[in-house]
């Protein structure tokens, strides 16, 4: 039988040595400046606003959604010589139906454990309900993705 080697004390590195002698505490004297906060929004107060304010969002995932795949029909159209005419409805078909199948497959909570939290109404039962909300969401953009892409076939 090996008999175990005791650990004998360890002594720093050089590296560790120098920074020890290098430190220079902080100048107690200079007063830092505070961290900028950011400006507390308010939340909505009357039905008209809250429903403005929904739209806005809605509109700015849509622009930007949509935006996105015009980017990438652009970068494929000039990568392959096609005119962007006929990349960009492909596109569009791609991308509504790539968020179609993920508002089926993922956005449902199919296949997923949800314990009971011990909360009392609403509180119970939210990750089911956020994940039906998320589903209803991709299918709203992928309906609308598709749709562009129609309206698009059409025109051009």
């Amino acid at each position: 039988m090996e008999r175990r080697r005791r650990r004998q004390r360890l002594t720093p590195l050089s590296g560790e040595l120098k920074e020890m002698f290098d430190y220079q505490p902080p100048d107690p004297t200079k007063v830092e400046k505070p961290r900028r906060r950011r400006r507390e929004r308010r939340a909505p107060t009357t039905r008209r606003a809250v429903i403005l304010h929904g739209l806005l969002r809605l509109a700015l995932l849509l622009s930007g959604t949509a935006g996105s795949v015009v980017l990438i029909g652009w970068l494929v159209a000039s990568r392959s010589g096609r005119p962007i005419g006929e990349v960009l409805p492909t596109a569009f078909y791609i991308a509504g139906a790539a968020l179609g199948a993920l508002a089926v497959l993922g956005g449902t909570g199919v296949g997923r454990s949800y314990r009971y939290s011990g909360g009392y109404g609403w509180e119970a039962g939210v990750p089911r309900e956020r994940a039906v909300n998320t589903s209803a969401f991709f299918g709203l953009l992928a309906v609308f993705l598709f749709g562009l892409g129609l309206a698009l076939d059409y025109l051009l």
